[in-house]
């Protein structure tokens, strides 16, 4: 290979990895809090599966939605509306800035949303018995609903996979007693307690757990992916 053909070749590759980071959309981005900005919105935002997740203020500014809206996002607004908003923004390189959401008002048509909170809680040990089994999308049991004795309000056990433990998965019944320790939250739309357990106890067994707590990387029952659970 001549110099001038290797050259050219490093250039070329060189070129196309700038391309392909100024292509990411937060690279070189800034994170800051947005409180209760101001604007109206020029259009809808589409997800990949065709609903409206999220609108368009002005022409550099994207409100996004964490968490189920009632409704759906579409409730919340249409073009022309004027908003007011709080969340956390971060800005790119090209002056583009996306707005995730935590407190929403449309005052043209009085319509509102406030985004999920929760603060975690050590749980437990439980005692009570498991309802019903919870499955992810492989079909693997990745949690159940536990009732603990004397309540009649049922919350939702979860945990992650956990590989090889074939014990565990046959002593998953539901009517078996059982004791559960972990850290909960509670989802502050649906009222649903959220328990990430770290130790079980079954029909008098004990198993450990494989994490415990609700780190960045949870994202809770039924999301595991393929495979997840058992």
């Amino acid at each position: 290979m001549s110099r001038s053909i290797f050259f050219d070749a490093a250039a070329t590759l060189v070129l196309s990895a700038a391309c392909i980071y100024a292509q990411r959309p937060f690279a070189s981005s800034s994170s800051t809090t947005v409180t209760n900005a101001t604007g109206t919105i020029s259009q809808v935002n589409y997800g990949p599966g065709g609903n409206i997740d999220g609108f368009l203020v002005g022409t550099n500014i994207l409100l996004v939605f964490p968490g189920n809206v009632t409704g759906g996002v579409s409730s919340l607004g249409a073009a022309g509306n004027s908003v007011t908003y709080s969340g956390t923004a971060m800005t790119s390189s090209s002056g583009f800035e996306t707005v995730r959401v935590t407190s929403f008002t449309n005052t043209t048509t009085k319509a509102t949303y406030t985004a999920p909170t929760s603060t975690s809680a050590s749980y437990g040990p439980t005692q009570g018995s498991i309802k019903q089994l919870n499955y992810g999308p492989g079909g693997g049991v990745d949690g159940f609903l536990f009732e603990a004795s004397g309540s009649s309000t049922p919350v939702l056990v979860v945990f992650g996979p956990q590989r090889g433990s074939s014990t565990l998965a046959s002593a998953l019944t539901a009517g078996a007693t059982a004791s559960v320790t972990g850290n909960s939250r509670t989802n502050s739309n649906s009222g649903l307690t959220v328990v990430r357990a770290s130790s079980l106890t079954i029909n008098g067994q004990t198993f450990v757990l494989n994490g415990g707590g609700f780190g960045p990387g949870f994202r809770g029952a039924g999301r595991g992916g393929p495979g997840g659970g058992f």
